[in-house]
């Protein structure tokens, strides 16, 4: 059942750089661009356009913005010019696209299935959903009790009448 509630996730480029774990989430009203991803950009806190816009994050949050700023964004083989609120705060994505971007740029999102539909007068253009947006890592740990007089010492299974 769990298998159809995966956020949908895609890779694009912004500003020409490549960016991957692009949330696009059609809940949001704007897009949404974390302090930490900006300097990756290249791109500091005097780039941006000053605001006073604060955004409520999904707990109800509020967090004031520390300004916008203006991208252009390639999804596929479309490009166009948003505006990111960027945010000084932790988030498990690269950038948020909300309505805002999904509106704009004729786009239907579906988690569901795993893919972006992009409308153009007669065409459409799949963008699948990145498959692997986090890197998987595996850590394995071999644990031995030591004991300075005997060294490390083994612990094995053991049975008393029958039963471990």
């Amino acid at each position: 059942m769990t298998k159809h509630i995966k956020p949908l996730y895609i890779v694009a480029h912004v500003n020409g750089k490549p960016l991957s774990r692009l949330l696009i989430d059609n809940g949001s009203a704007v897009n949404i661009l974390p302090y930490r991803i900006l300097q990756k950009l290249g791109k500091n806190v005097e780039d941006l356009i000053p605001t006073e816009v604060s955004v409520a994050a999904f707990t109800g949050e509020s967090t004031k913005t520390l300004g916008v700023l203006p991208a252009n964004i390639t999804v596929g083989s479309r490009s166009s010019l948003s505006a990111f609120f960027v945010v000084n705060s932790s988030a498990s994505f690269h950038a948020l696209l909300g309505r805002d971007w999904i509106h704009t740029n004729h786009c239907v999102p579906s988690s569901m299935h795993q893919l972006l539909l992009m409308w153009k007068w007669d065409e459409v253009e799949v963008v699948q959903a990145d498959s692997q947006p986090y890197q998987s890592n595996s850590n394995a740990v071999e644990a031995r009790y030591y004991d300075g007089a005997f060294g490390p010492i083994r612990i094995r299974d053991y049975k008393v009448n029958g039963q471990q």
